[in-house]
């Protein structure tokens, strides 16, 4: 079975740099780094569960949920009591524990984050108005997204071969992006003219870096909604 990866972000003398040898003794696999700019980087090997203390210099705990929220990377933030705080790590979906806190408790929340994760649903498709989109270079229309991924269509020949990985380009909000192709099928006798050749596929996002996920999921938020499905 695959040992959970917990990263841990705490400066010298945090709450959280003590809880390494306890989650490694539970059969968890802990990361400990010191830095906000560290932390960036080690959630983008994307870690089951960050545990972050709240100071952390010129940034905050809450920046670091913010970014792992976007990965779908469930987080717990220690921190002194403050309502303000507390509903604001609530509002990015990481849960918030007060100091002082002992390790039984923080066993159980890490335990708890970890089940739900396993059963967490995918964010919900947002279909919109057929986008002009580039997959490569090959010319491609957008017809649904989510915070993931999306899915599009490539009416002309040549589209069969798009590969595993590839650049999404959106000239209409000037966006691109590295994506990965999750299915691909030809497109079906329904779509009419636009069947004579082509594919549909679905893709994610080959997240290199959590800004370029922060970009796409505003704006996948802005983007105009025709009906929303599950």
């Amino acid at each position: 079975m695959n040992q959970p990866r917990v990263l841990l972000v705490a400066p010298d003398g945090g709450i959280v740099r003590g809880l390494a040898p306890t989650l490694r003794a539970a059969g968890y696999l802990p990361k400990l780094v010191t830095e906000f700019a560290a932390a960036k980087e080690a959630l983008a090997a994307r870690p089951d569960l960050l545990i972050t203390e709240l100071k952390l210099g010129a940034y905050n705990g809450l920046h670091l949920a913010i970014r792992a929220g976007v990965q779908g990377i469930p987080t717990l933030v220690v921190g002194n009591p403050d309502a303000v705080l507390e509903a604001e790590a609530r509002r990015q979906h990481a849960t918030y524990l007060t100091s002082p806190v002992t390790t039984d408790h923080v066993l159980a929340v890490v335990g708890e984050l970890l089940a739900a994760a396993q059963h967490v649903r995918r964010s919900p498709r947002k279909q919109v108005p057929l986008i002009d989109a580039f997959a490569n270079d090959v010319p491609a229309r957008v017809l649904d997204v989510s915070y993931e991924g999306l899915r599009l269509e490539a009416p002309e020949a040549g589209s069969e071969h798009l590969p595993a990985y590839f650049k999404l380009r959106l000239p209409l909000f000037n966006f691109s992006c590295d994506v990965q192709r999750v299915w691909v099928s030809p497109m079906s006798a329904e779509q009419g003219e636009r069947a004579q050749s082509g594919v549909s596929c679905g893709a994610e996002l080959a997240m290199g870096d959590a800004d370029t996920a922060l970009t796409w999921r505003t704006l996948v938020d802005s983007m105009p909604g025709l009906a929303v499905t599950a």
